[in-house]
């Protein structure tokens, strides 16, 4: 189960796009960015999956999901959370549980340490994808259902250095993740930043298009890898270490709040009549709230919740 390096990726995304697209520190493909992409799921798999999911956040975080609602950006949630983790967060300093209703893109059993970028958009690594449930690293477990993507994804990044890289600044080749790296380093280095910045987007077009058919091509494996667990709605015990995962985690887009959940560290805040409760409940602008005195209640509103919608 991932649990710090979720952080460090969440942070490193929010960066940039155009850096992080080319991060590829372990050797071979693992690495490599999967978008998923509103605008792309719908055209693909236009079926979408309509569910009630969770979101824990801080008191700021619930203005920032008001702004995105209805919208295409997508937010990480959860059917699933440990008490400890609706206390601390995730990414926030955690304590409010927004109950929402919105379309299901991606969901797993474990962290799939999804990242955003400036856009909306949410990535997976093709590890996430590829990798077992069951693995310390866990994924969504597509290796044997996806035989061919791989190589795919490597054709169409050696297409692309191809296309961007003079003969004799191929240096890497045939190994496509050391060339992918020196593409980036080559129009980071040059001289002319207007048009190296020009040739980095449309690298950077070329590498979701491409993305984009190869997923179609592999679209009626990729849709039940991708929402089957929304069935199942269970945390998996690790068969080794006897250990259950944290949380879950859903990509999710489209969304309502539907509820605000105040656990019951900031319980206070909200209760009487003083000009301090007056506040917080002022800057929910009308939306629906409930005070928990326990948060073990909370978590059982969360399950019965969850359980009711299979």
């Amino acid at each position: 189960m991932r649990t710090f390096k979720s952080y460090i990726t969440e942070v490193a995304w929010r960066e940039s796009l155009s850096t992080s697209l080319f991060d590829l520190p372990r050797a071979g493909l693992s690495d490599v960015k999967i978008p998923i992409s509103p605008s792309i799921f719908k055209r693909i798999f236009p079926k979408s999956i309509r569910s009630t999911v969770f979101h824990v956040t801080d008191f700021d975080g619930i203005a920032k999901l008001k702004k995105i609602q209805g919208k295409k950006s997508s937010i990480s949630a959860f059917y699933n959370m440990s008490t400890e983790m609706i206390n601390y967060g995730i990414q926030t300093e955690g304590g409010y549980v927004v109950e929402l209703e919105g379309d299901i893109l991606v969901a797993g059993q474990d962290d799939l340490a999804s990242a955003p970028d400036k856009a909306g958009r949410r990535w997976l690594t093709l590890s996430t994808i590829m990798n077992s449930p069951d693995d310390y690293d866990a994924g969504l477990g597509g290796k044997t259902k996806l035989k061919g993507m791989e190589k795919d994804i490597e054709e169409m990044m050696k297409t692309i250095v191809i296309k961007f890289q003079e003969p004799d600044d191929r240096k890497f080749l045939p190994d496509v993740n050391k060339s992918w790296i020196h593409l980036r380093r080559e129009l980071e280095s040059g001289s002319n930043h207007t048009h190296n910045n020009k040739l980095l987007s449309m690298v950077i077009k070329d590498y979701i298009d491409g993305m984009e058919k190869i997923m179609k091509k592999y679209s009626k494996k990729l849709a039940p890898l991708f929402t089957n667990y929304t069935k199942k709605r269970t945390l998996k015990v690790d068969p080794d270490s006897g250990d259950t995962p944290q949380w879950d985690e859903l990509i999710v887009n489209n969304f309502t709040i539907k509820k605000v959940h105040v656990s019951e560290i900031y319980a206070e805040d909200f209760e009487g009549d003083d000009d301090m409760a007056v506040w917080y409940r002022e800057k929910l602008q009308g939306l629906p709230f409930q005070i928990w005195d326990e948060d073990s209640k909370l978590s059982k509103y969360i399950a019965k919740i969850v359980k009711k919608g299979k």
